[in-house]
């Protein structure tokens, strides 16, 4: 089989690329080895959440046309403030194809409650999480409860709710907290007391029990006017049991982040990889790309474990295989390396320049930052200086970018799996072709 494009790895960003690639007609394929980030992430979209000095940006898009003039090498720089938005917004409609509503306050940033109590600056994030009711009422100051299923080990309220009002906008906010019991399940197999999101997540979606977690819910909130969960409320169904939940109780319910597995990014995952198949696209799973062959400047094919030395053929390639912690880059004792093709990457031949002195440093690590570099155009080259013209590279593979302390990781990577379609499409004349 040959394609117009073949993308590697199936995160947010090649995801990203294949829609927008498939959307204009494009016989696309993605090539995933496994479980992507989305399933570790908080399931916002973060653009720019803070300056140089860790301070937050309050307008994102207005603090990027300065930011895209200080930083030529970041990958921000390389799609520009409009094609960042056309890509940010493309990927907001993509999902509400797939009835995932992503919400955001205009041109400015929200914030979004982590697990810990700690408030994160986001663009865009899922309906039961943010959204203008939410906003209006925590104008208003109005009372929260923090609610967690009783045994639940990946949330605690008390702590969540400690580091809440440390923060200034909840200091004149009265917050109280409160317990669920699980129903009666009959026969499980797994003690309770040991349940993780997903499991809790495929509980609501069986509905079964949803009167009787809505009646606790009323009892525990007190007189608060929303209450906020773990974000386990459905893998498959949430719209419809956010919105049963919230009919039931009378109340405002938010979602707040877990720690892995995230429903949330897998909420986003799953919509992404039903609308890329939906427009056509071959969605690859379980297979690993163990090498490719480049010729004068280009790619003539890749093999993967699956296939064997039979070589899968394309016009156009995208690596989007992600940093350190999903492969994409490797680090040993010789510095850091990019392991299918061998790209040239940027890195401080210095390892103690890799880390900062504290593990939790408010601006991150700098090796954070390495990656793969590339031109303008994504392209990237050999170790002997040879630009790959028709491979492009993609999220947080690129260098120059930095999540933790600038805030930008979903942003960065559907900015440049959007840009790369762009390109591939100017490249096949279906450039004005979009879904």
């Amino acid at each position: 089989m040959i394609y117009d494009c073949l993308i590697i790895g199936g995160g947010i960003s090649g995801l990203t690329c294949g829609i927008r690639c498939s959307a204009a007609g494009l016989n696309c394929a993605i090539l995933s080895s496994g479980m992507s980030s989305l399933h570790f992430s908080s399931g916002s979209i973060d653009l720019m959440g803070y300056d140089g000095d860790h301070r937050v940006v309050y307008e994102p898009f207005e603090y990027l046309e300065s930011f895209i003039a200080s930083h030529p090498r970041h990958p921000y720089a390389k799609c520009g403030t409009s094609g960042i938005r056309d890509a940010l917004f493309f990927f907001r409609d993509q999902l509400s194809a797939e009835d995932l509503e992503l919400y955001n306050n205009e041109e400015k940033n929200h914030f979004h409650v982590s697990a810990l109590g700690t408030l994160k600056p986001t663009y865009f994030s899922q309906r039961s999480v943010f959204n203008e009711k939410v906003r209006l009422a925590f104008q208003k100051r109005s009372k929260i409860a923090v609610l967690n299923f009783s045994g639940y080990r990946d949330f605690h309220p008390a702590l969540a709710i400690s580091n809440l009002r440390k923060n200034r906008f909840f200091s004149d906010i009265e917050i109280v907290t409160g317990n669920i019991l699980f129903p009666d399940y009959g026969s499980i197999e797994k003690n309770p007391f040991e349940f993780r999101s997903i499991d809790i997540a495929r509980i609501f979606d069986t509905e079964k029990f949803l009167e009787d977690i809505a009646g606790q819910i009323r009892r525990e909130a007190q007189d608060a006017e929303f209450a906020s969960l773990p974000a386990f409320i459905g893998i498959n169904n949430y719209k419809r049991h956010h919105q049963l939940l919230q009919q039931l109780t009378g109340l405002l319910i938010y979602e707040i982040p877990t720690l892995p597995p995230s429903i949330l990014g897998m909420r986003i995952d799953n919509a992404l990889k039903s609308r890329f198949a939906a427009l056509g696209g071959v969605y690859i799973a379980g297979d690993t790309v163990t090498g490719g062959a480049i010729e004068n400047g280009m790619i003539t094919h890749i093999t993967t474990k699956n296939n064997g030395a039979s070589p899968v053929r394309a016009s156009q390639y995208v690596l989007a295989t992600g940093s350190f912690f999903s492969g994409g880059l490797i680090s040993d004792a010789g510095g850091m390396r990019e392991p299918i093709f061998n790209l040239k990457a940027d890195f401080d031949a210095e390892r103690r320049q890799w880390h900062s002195p504290s593990l939790f440093a408010p601006k991150g690590h700098p090796f954070l930052e390495y990656g793969v570099a590339t031109d303008e155009s994504l392209h990237p080259v050999t170790q002997d200086g040879d630009t790959v013209k028709n491979l492009y590279c993609t999220g947080a593979l690129l260098s120059g970018c930095n999540p933790v302390r600038e805030g930008c990781g979903g942003g960065s990577a559907v900015a440049t799996g959007y840009h790369a379609a762009e390109i591939i499409l100017t490249h096949t004349g279906k450039k004005h072709d979009k879904a």
